[in-house]
């Protein structure tokens, strides 16, 4: 970034038509006093004409309507040269008419002449030079674009993370002679908010900094804000021009931001955000330019689109994986599980049948009620399986009272160890979780088992002071059909993982302070404020 600040042509213009004026006063003025002399006359008009057609040219230099924003010295040096070159190729008309005894009066009007139409057609070569010039740029701009464009299209092809995309666009455009920074926001539609996830040129700092919201607030009626409202690119020539930039003009001015183009992202009808670019010049963005970037905001959109479709089909397809597994489990407990009390149901019904075995009917009531258990496990296996698509903040605490209510032992002791915060999840599923655990603990540890449970930094841990499990026995109490008890169904902890697994959390099981099983679930969306449902 330049410290010294070219002249602008809008103010080479400025100060062109103001020499114009002059020139046409004065040219005006000499006509005025050859009123009545025919040929004198028309021989003054063509240096008005060429000084109006100055004056012209310079208010459209000065509107920024014909050549390039920073282009002022070399348009005024073309001029210039203009200028001097006609004079001097009249300088010999003039040092002869002088040593012809002419006056200095009739020597200065054709040198007047001369110094206006130079100026002219300097002004003319000038404009034409810096549209040449400008028209180089502007390809060279193309194709900085275009690289860019293919950039996207590669990482697109070889990366399945949208942080890695946004970034090598940024980089891409920053690393540009063009542009000063770039940086890359991701649109929240909860909080009316874009995020800048992704820059480059310009400190981290600056674009921690940044506020841009989507609303009718000062900062949501800025370029970000209408991009993500219209879905279009929005210029801005010259930020210092624009009320609406106002509260941003402290920041792009202490890193010397002139103007900017905002290009939303976006693909069919889900905004995922915007691409922010800056010049340290006005009027960079030309309209080719304009079509340039607008195609790469929807280039970019496209693979975000595709990264999160690929995301959502890996989701669907592990989600796929962990119902194959739950139907194999099932095939299992069918085909062994529910097999052995139905063969003794069966078998001591038939010693009923035959008269007289006792207890025979007890064992066939045991065997149906074992059976019954195993269905009904099974059922809520299948149903906490399922993936969680509907989260609510939830009072973790609240969630525990309520499972201690239910399954948890009069002789028994609760310990909930300080604040345990909200959780994201399905509650009623939250709330198995904690039934089976405090189940598990009461029927392994005794029913005077002291319970606690507690946060961590990714989750929580629910613990007991009982025996504990031996660490060769710690995985494979998850599975499906394991149990220590006579009379459990060995499904209490694979229902636990699996509620877990539906909701994208871990679980393990490590030794506790005191020797006993402690649960250790990760992963897990949390918040330590209020706001939670009770």
């Amino acid at each position: 970034m330049s410290i010294v600040r070219p002249l602008s042509t809008r103010r080479a213009g400025a100060l062109l038509a103001a020499v114009g004026v002059l020139l046409s006063l004065v040219h005006l003025g000499k006509a005025l006093t050859l009123l009545g002399r025919p040929i004198p006359l028309l021989l003054e008009l063509p240096p008005l004409v060429a000084a109006v057609v100055l004056v012209w040219l310079g208010g459209l230099l000065a509107r920024g309507g014909v050549a390039g924003p920073d282009r002022g010295a070399r348009l005024l040096a073309w001029t210039g040269v203009g200028a001097v070159t006609l004079l001097l190729m009249g300088g010999w008309l003039f040092g002869a008419a002088i040593s012809l005894d002419a006056t200095v009066v009739a020597v200065v009007t054709p040198s007047l002449n001369l110094l206006t139409a130079g100026s002219l057609g300097g002004l003319v070569v000038g404009i034409y030079d810096l549209r040449g010039l400008d028209r180089q740029r502007s390809i060279a701009q193309l194709h900085r674009i275009n690289d860019t464009l293919r950039i996207a299209t590669q990482e697109l092809l070889h990366h399945d993370d949208r942080a890695d995309l946004e970034q090598a666009v940024c980089e891409r455009l920053g690393e540009s002679d063009a542009y000063e920074a770039a940086w890359i926001g991701r649109y929240d539609e909860s909080a009316e908010r874009v995020a800048p996830t992704a820059w480059a040129g310009f400190p981290d700092e600056y674009f921690e900094s940044i506020v841009v919201t989507v609303d009718d607030s000062p900062t949501g009626r800025g370029p970000g804000g209408r991009a993500i409202k219209t879905r279009s690119i929005q210029i801005v020539p010259d930020v210092f021009d624009e009320a609406a930039m106002e509260p941003w003009w402290d920041l792009l001015r202490s890193h010397g931001v002139e103007s900017l183009t905002v290009v939303p992202i976006y693909h069919d009808d889900a905004v995922y955000g915007f691409i922010s670019i800056y010049a340290d010049r006005q009027n960079v963005f030309g309209e080719r330019e304009q079509t340039a970037l607008a195609e790469l905001g929807e280039a970019i959109g496209h693979a975000v689109a595709a990264v999160e479709t690929r995301a959502a089909l890996a989701r669907h397809e592990a989600e796929l994986e962990r119902q194959n597994e739950r139907l194999e489990e099932f095939a299992g407990v069918v085909s062994h599980d529910l097999r052995n009390p139905l063969n003794a149901a069966s078998g001591y019904l038939e010693l009923a049948r035959d008269g007289g075995h006792e207890g025979a009917f007890d064992r066939v009531a045991d065997a149906l009620g074992r059976m019954e258990a195993l269905v009904d496990d099974l059922l809520a296996l299948a149903k906490q399986g399922e993936a969680v698509d509907a989260l609510e903040t939830v009072s973790l605490e609240a969630v525990v009272d309520e499972a201690w209510a239910t399954a948890g032992d009069e002789r028994a002791t609760l310990d909930v160890s300080g604040e345990l915060g909200t959780v994201a999840c399905d509650r009623s599923r939250l709330r198995q979780l904690f039934e089976n655990l405090l189940r598990n603990a009461v029927e392994h540890a005794g029913p005077a088992v002291t319970v606690t449970v507690r946060r961590t930094e990714d989750g929580f841990l629910v613990e007991d002071d009982g025996p504990g499990v031996p660490a060769d026995e710690r995985t494979a109490v998850f599975e499906a059909g394991h149990t220590t008890n006579a009379e459990g169904t060995g499904f209490g902890l694979n229902i636990v993982r699996t509620i877990a697994q539906a909701h994208g959390w871990s679980v393990t099981l490590e030794e506790g302070t005191e020797g006993g099983a402690r649960f250790v679930f990760a992963g897990v969306e949390q918040s330590a404020d209020g706001g939670a449902a009770p």
